[in-house]
């Protein structure tokens, strides 16, 4: 599915080659393997999954660091509500189970110390983020967890990421169907959290 290659595309300086690649390269990818992970959380009994493409639509002068797939339950949009996010930078992979601020908008109360519990029991290795639009990741454990945690829940820019990056020396950019599987493993370890946030 994904391997060393994807990276290239964000070698291309310009908007319009690097968006061109994204579309022609990338993209078809990850409606694969959106459609692949949707019918996996709908395996493992969580509601329909709509797959979102990142259209960097905003995007008139600047090529995008990074590009994305999000599966959400809404046909409209993702970042309103919790959602599940596989993307690139320029030099690694991400899978997130993201709360976005944007969440803040609906107005629903997630039960943050619900998620804390669950992700308590996710390996190790595991990551956090307070910022989908930064490459930089903390250590899952319960001290970061509080610390971002509180900052979702009391300040207009917090967000809360829960999942794994892959950087592009990894080991498992070499094994291209050993890295699918880890990512399909992680986001079914990640979906008893998502289930919980969707009966908020």
């Amino acid at each position: 599915m994904f391997t060393t290659a994807d990276f290239t595309i964000f070698e291309d300086p310009t908007l319009a080659g690097r968006l061109g690649k994204i579309r022609t390269l990338l993209d078809p990818k990850f409606v694969i393997a959106g459609q692949t992970l949707a019918d996996q959380l709908a395996a493992e009994g969580l509601p329909t999954q709509t797959v979102h493409l990142a259209k960097h639509l905003r995007r008139h002068k600047n090529p995008p660091p990074d590009t994305w797939l999000a599966l959400a339950t809404s046909t409209r949009g993702y970042k309103m509500q919790p959602h599940i996010e596989v993307g690139l930078w320029d030099d690694r992979l991400f899978v997130w189970l993201a709360l976005l601020q944007e969440s803040k908008a609906t107005g629903v109360k997630f039960d943050l110390a619900r998620l804390g519990a669950q992700a308590d029991s996710l390996p190790t290795q595991f990551e956090l983020s307070g910022d989908h639009t930064q490459k930089a990741v903390l250590p899952l454990d319960a001290t970061n967890f509080a610390k971002l945690s509180q900052r979702y829940a009391t300040t207009q820019k917090g967000e809360l990421l829960i999942g794994q990056t892959y950087l592009a020396t990894d080991p498992l950019f070499a094994a291209p169907d050993e890295l699918w599987a880890d990512i399909q493993r992680r986001v079914g370890m990640l979906a008893p959290l998502y289930a919980g946030l969707l009966d908020a």
